[in-house]
């Protein structure tokens, strides 16, 4: 039944750390912005702006990659559960089908089965909801990332003799935004083929 979840779920963990892994980079490049920002003093006010913005969107994206990766482990634990119980269904079934005369003394333990069954099934698809949400919520961020990195470019074209390295670092920041969502709506995809599979 879902024993596929628990290997995409460790998919998605491998995704969300590289994701993370560059977000502390956009961090590094909002710090090396803030200080090309000061040198270039007045010209860059408004960039000055932008580098808050870039900082905290970094930090926004480190922390929910975080709580995706603790919510994907979660859900990895969950599935492994709804497969243990699934597998003790089909023994109970297979069982019964072998030899009817056990069915009545089985009828306690495959009712409770079945339920438990019913209820990891629901609660593992409450977890691939939420999971789904947490990673539109950081897609939706990775947009944000995007228009920074245009009003970047726009901010640098009035800082003089430093615009070359203003807009190397917008480019820096909607480069990585893009790595960042690469990885995001790989990690989407494959909970959506896990959760397709699930369902078939």
């Amino acid at each position: 039944m879902s024993a596929p979840v628990f290997i995409t779920a460790a998919a998605i963990s491998a995704e969300l750390h590289q994701a993370m892994l560059e977000a502390r980079g956009l961090a590094l490049t909002a710090k090396n912005a803030r200080a090309l920002a000061v040198r270039a003093g007045s010209r860059t006010v408004g960039f000055r702006a932008i580098t808050d913005f870039i900082e905290e969107l970094a930090s926004t994206i480190i922390r929910q990659s975080q709580n995706i990766n603790v919510l994907a482990e979660h859900l990895s634990q969950q599935a492994v559960n709804a497969w243990r119980a699934d597998m003790a269904s089909k023994h109970f079934d297979w069982v019964c089908t072998q030899n009817s005369r056990y069915q009545n003394s089985l009828t306690v333990s495959i009712d409770e089965c079945k339920a438990k069954q019913l209820a990891l099934s629901i609660e593992l698809q409450k977890g691939i909801s939420l999971l789904t949400d947490q990673l539109e919520e950081s897609r939706k961020q990775i947009r944000t990332a995007n228009l920074i990195a245009t009003s970047s470019h726009v901010e640098a074209s009035s800082a003089g003799e430093f615009r070359r390295q203003l807009e190397v670092i917008a480019d820096t920041i909607r480069a990585t935004a893009g790595q960042i969502g690469a990885h995001l709506t790989k990690a989407t995809a494959l909970l959506s083929q896990s959760n397709k599979g699930r369902r078939a």
